[in-house]
């Protein structure tokens, strides 16, 4: 009875992940290349919003994903004033960075997020639309903001 229970745990996963996972009682686990081709089979393009408030480290996570700098950081400074795109084909990225989240601005700031989520919930080619929105929060940070919490 147990034996089928593995059966059945095996058929959900494999359904799920493909010929990424393999679990035959003797080796088991997670084929990342295999996993990496059926994702990109399945989503060629991942789009992820970030934000976060202005030093969070957007920008830098941006470059360090990319693997060289080609978003500006300001070090806390605000730099990005509105909704840039980068694309990494090879790795199936698209990053859009928003401007950071102020205290002075954070209203006016989460509805121009919000709309361009909306928008890109709207758009046709579903290429574009946003599939994961991430926030950043300064590791030195011991809570999330209310700023952060909206």
């Amino acid at each position: 009875m147990e034996h089928n229970g593995h059966d059945k745990l095996n058929g959900v996963l494999r359904s799920f992940l493909g010929d990424a996972f393999t679990l035959d009682g003797k080796e088991g686990g997670l084929n990342m290349e295999k996993l990496h081709e059926a994702i990109k089979k399945e989503k060629p393009m991942m789009n992820i919003l970030l934000m976060g408030y202005t030093g969070s480290g957007k920008s830098s996570l941006i470059n360090a994903l990319f693997g060289k700098e080609i978003a500006k950081a300001g070090v806390g400074k605000p730099i990005t004033q509105h909704l840039e795109k980068y694309i990494d084909e090879q790795k199936g990225l698209i990053l859009w960075d928003t401007k950071g989240i102020e205290d002075k601005d954070y209203h006016d700031t989460m509805q121009s997020i919000k709309k361009e989520m909306e928008d890109s919930f709207k758009t046709l080619d579903e290429k574009e639309a946003i599939d994961v929105a991430y926030l950043c929060v300064k590791e030195t940070s011991s809570r999330v903001q209310e700023r952060e919490s909206y």
